[in-house]
């Protein structure tokens, strides 16, 4: 018997999990709020009230690391899984996830 692996087992990188709020900008070109759940140099987790589609481009800023543009790889219910067009560089990236509040921060946990 074989277990297959689940999606989450096969990233090529570990997510960091991040709370931050961010302004994104997609096809329409109207901004919208969005918050950042998870994040590698490969991609996030979004959750944004606004309705996506799977392929669209979105554009927004990332602390240390600049304007980023990302693609909707799936979105189910207010939840957007995102594919950086561009991998973020160990540098930048490591200076962003200074910048980024992680759960529990505000208690004194991390």
């Amino acid at each position: 018997m074989s277990i297959a692996r689940r999606p989450k087992d096969m990233r090529r990188f570990h997510r960091e999990e991040v709370c931050f709020r961010i302004e994104i900008t997609g096809p329409d070109q109207k901004p919208a709020a969005a918050l950042i759940v998870n994040i590698s140099p490969l991609g996030c987790l979004l959750r944004c009230s606004k309705p996506m589609n799977t392929d669209d481009v979105l554009h927004f800023v990332l602390p240390a690391t600049g304007r980023v543009e990302a693609r909707v790889v799936w979105a189910i219910g207010g939840r957007i899984g995102l594919e950086f067009s561009e991998e973020i560089d160990a540098n930048p990236y490591l200076a962003m996830l200074d910048q980024l509040q992680r759960p529990g921060d505000e208690m004194g946990i991390y």
